[in-house]
């Protein structure tokens, strides 16, 4: 007997002992719980139900994509598939699906494939997210899960699953093959399943080797207490139902007879009874008196204890109590509740349900294929952010260190720390500031003109917008995939119709602003420092002034709108040249598929940039006025063959520092053009998208 064969047999010995000891404390005590299956499944019910319900629908929501590891890059699939995007390959690397991705040189998402059908119509009952909801809620009632494998009779690949009720089933042991087979018993029919045919989701069991453990075996008592507390609750108000009042007669007064409570009740009924007969007056003889009932301290306790039960199942069961209750929860402490959940609980029962998947059904398909759930876990942005723009500032990282944390691709500049705004390696010197600049501006200031990075381009901002951008393609594609056969054949103004329901603005608009937030944030406040300091004055810049905080919400409102309006207007446009040109739905799809492209590889790093220098100049801004020694502030065009006439025509121009440009809804006409500010004030550069102009500060009295 080999070593796998003694293992084996070990394993063979040890399945037979399951189920609960009973200790000699418990000898004689009323209560032992009853942990088979088929009680199990009967405590399917109140907080039981409630967080099978909820891991169970959480998990089958997840979507499951379906991968190919390719020998060498380029190399052709039999089935459609397109590239993954960077921080997909990282949340692959960080999972058992690495060694795929390691023993490769690309790995693709697949579209189709006979598998994902499968997934999707599991047989001829059921689809794929009954099966998942299936075998998540099995696995929390009885800590087992049995998927039936059904073959093609020509190709010998899986053509349906058919999930079993696992109180039916029995995996039977053998002394060197650990499990023979299972049998599945229904009333006194037995059928006898092979092991290749079935796959058996198990849970950890400490009691037993054949058979898994799941949450609600863990805390059957407090289940059992549970549906006991429903019980004696219902029965104190039915069968044993007690009056909330009673009419006292003092002793002295003795007992009426039978027929004298039968009509002192009649007669008090028949006086105060009924809703309509409240407030009127009783009047009491006799010396008797009217006294309220309650429930002894005792059964309130009893009662109270229905709370702690509660939160016992729930903690086993590894859902938040926020999930069920308002009580103490506010939004915060909500989304922490939502990210420990999807972390600590759904993560890893997808982990172990796909690792399954990849060990014994996809290999019947083909050994390269490999499937993963969708990372369910949301991103921390603040943690992340703040630790980022840290390791930055300070030279801690480089950029291209930071972006691998995020999975993103590196950049070939980025492989030394970078002082962040004026992208100086750590340890150069910052270039002087040209001597003839006022030489060539003459004004009354004294001060040059603030550096900032006009040739800069924040990469990580360009990044996040390219990924806001897929976004959007994803789901506009996707509703256009459903409207394609009602888009057929439709006017231009019908066609506006269908972009407007595609493009969901209150949506977008709330995701590109938490793009958009903390980069102009970060960059403002650098802007003011450097304004600061340039300025030698004492105190510090305050970026979290009423002031600075009021024209960033302000700004940032009018960007949002000017990107996303920029989306819709390309769509329409672009939708309306196809069907100017008669083309069809694929030629159609291929053009709104085109405008995220332009907006990825070229919008993306113009708004980054264009952005990135707006909040530079506003935090300058914002020092000037905080220092207390700048009263105004003049417009420098960069005044080279590259400057437009926009720009030319502002140069020298002078307010007071805290003054605008020009108001919202202005515009400014140059040689026959006009330039209109739609969006937002223009209280300093940019004008226009890639101005690279600058203000300089005029100090007081000069």
């Amino acid at each position: 007997m080999n070593i796998r064969q003694r293992l084996a047999h070990w394993l063979f010995k040890a399945a037979d002992i399951g189920g609960w000891d009973v200790q000699p404390w418990q000898v004689g005590r009323p209560y032992a719980p009853d942990v088979s299956y088929k009680a199990l499944v009967e405590k399917y019910q109140s907080w039981v139900y409630a967080c099978t319900r909820v891991n169970a629908v959480t998990i089958a929501q997840v979507p499951l994509r379906l991968y190919v590891a390719k020998p060498t890059k380029g190399s052709k699939s039999f089935f459609d598939t397109k590239a993954i995007r960077p921080e997909t390959v990282a949340y692959l690397k960080s999972s058992p699906h690495r060694k795929y991705i390691a023993q490769s040189e690309d790995v693709e998402e697949v579209l189709e494939h006979p598998f994902l059908k499968l997934l999707a119509k599991v047989n001829d009952f059921m689809n794929g997210f009954e099966l998942m909801e299936n075998l998540s809620s099995f696995q929390d009632l009885c800590g087992n899960a049995y998927w039936l494998i059904i073959r093609d009779n020509l190709l010998g690949v899986p053509s349906e699953l058919w999930p079993l009720m696992p109180q039916n089933v029995k995996p039977v042991p053998h002394k060197t093959k650990f499990i023979s087979h299972y049998e599945y018993k229904v009333g006194q029919e037995k059928h006898i399943i092979q092991v290749e045919d079935l796959i058996h989701f198990r849970p950890f069991n400490p009691r037993n080797t054949l058979y898994g453990m799941g949450p609600l075996e863990a805390c059957v008592m407090a289940a059992d207490l549970s549906i006991n507390m429903n019980q004696y609750e219902t029965s104190l108000m039915a069968n044993r139902a007690q009056p909330d009042w009673a009419l006292m007669y003092p002793v002295e007064a003795g007992s009426p007879g039978g027929d004298a409570v039968k009509r002192i009740k009649r007669e008090w009924n028949k006086e105060y009874r009924g809703v309509k007969k409240v407030g009127r007056i009783g009047v009491l003889t006799g010396g008797a008196e009217l006294k309220q009932l309650s429930l002894s301290p005792k059964e309130m306790n009893f009662l109270q204890g229905r709370k702690w039960t509660r939160e016992e199942i729930c903690n086993v069961y590894g859902v938040p109590i926020s999930k069920f209750t308002s009580d103490n929860v506010n939004r915060a402490n909500a989304e922490a509740g939502e990210y420990g959940y999807m972390k600590d609980t759904v993560l890893p029962r997808l982990r172990k349900i796909e690792q399954k998947l990849n060990e014994k059904l996809l290999p019947m398909f083909d050994e390269r294929l490999f499937c993963a759930f969708e990372n369910p876990v949301p991103q921390d942005k603040e943690f992340r952010l703040k630790e980022r723009e840290s390791n930055l500032r300070t030279g801690y990282s480089s950029i291209n260190q930071e972006l691998q944390k995020d999975g993103q691709e590196d950049v070939e500049w980025g492989e030394v720390p970078y002082l962040r705004m004026n992208l100086v390696p750590v340890g150069s010197v910052v270039a002087p500031v040209a001597e003839n600049t006022e030489k060539a501006h003459k004004s009354p200031r004294r001060v040059p003109p603030l550096n900032h990075p006009t040739n800069f381009i924040d990469d990580p901002f360009v990044k996040e917008l390219q990924l806001y951008f897929g976004k959007i393609a994803d789901d506009v594609l996707t509703n256009f995939d459903k409207d394609a056969d009602a888009f057929k054949g439709i006017t231009k103004d019908r066609a506006d119709d269908f972009v407007s329901g595609w493009f969901n603005k209150g949506k977008w608009a709330k995701e590109l602003d938490e793009v958009v937030r903390p980069h102009l944030a970060y960059t403002t406040e650098e802007g003011g420092k450097r304004a600061f300091e340039s300025l030698d004055v004492r105190g510090e810049f305050d970026g979290a002034n009423a002031r600075t905080i009021d024209s960033l919400e302000k700004h940032r409102y009018g960007a949002v709108q000017s990107v996303n309006s920029n989306v819709v207007k390309r769509l329409r446009n672009g939708l309306a040249a196809g069907m100017a040109e008669g083309e069809g739905i694929n030629e159609l799809r291929k053009r709104v598929d085109g405008v995220f492209e332009g907006l990825s590889k070229y919008q993306a790093s113009l708004i980054a940039r264009t952005e990135t220098i707006w909040a530079w100049n506003e935090g300058a801004v914002q020092g000037y006025i905080q220092s207390g020694v700048v009263e105004k502030k003049q417009w420098l065009s960069s005044n080279d063959p590259r400057s437009c006439d926009y720009c030319l025509s502002m140069d020298g121009k002078i307010v007071g520092v805290a003054e605008d440009y020009f108001d919202k809804g202005d515009s400014l006409t140059v040689a026959g053009s006009t330039l209109s500010f739609t969006y937002n004030d223009i209280g300093h550069p940019p004008i226009h998208p890639q101005c690279r102009c600058t203000i300089v500060p005029i100090l007081v009295g000069e």
